[in-house]
């Protein structure tokens, strides 16, 4: 295509923009769960999320008795957002089983005398 005149160019360009608008609008980037890694204050704000507050230190205390699954790089703890997910579900206590395993406690120590 040869553009004789600005105004023709200036055409082209219009439409090329009003052509790519509507795509744009449509547009989804990424997910932001393709980055499945946390740094230790996103794993705060994360399990946070989850409904399980937390603090630095508390995090740090985890990790170092292997209570939570971490990963280290260097010398920073990176956290997964899907294995912080099913750790968390895991933590929830149900009050149920709570008390089954108190009754069967107290059952094997009647057995026992």
């Amino acid at each position: 295509m040869i553009l004789t005149s600005r105004e023709e160019l200036e055409g082209c360009i219009y439409a090329a923009v009003r052509t790519i608008i509507p795509e744009l609008a449509n547009y989804k980037a990424p997910a932001e769960e393709a980055a499945d890694a946390l740094t230790l204050e996103a794993a705060i704000n994360f399990l946070e999320g989850l409904g399980y507050p937390t603090t630095p230190s508390n995090l740090y205390n985890l990790a170092y008795y292997k209570r939570i699954p971490y990963r280290k790089v260097r010398r920073r703890l990176l956290f997964s957002r899907k294995e912080l997910t099913v750790w968390v579900q895991n933590q929830i206590e149900d009050p149920a089983k709570r008390h089954r395993e108190a009754a069967e406690a107290i059952a094997e120590s009647a057995n026992r005398k």
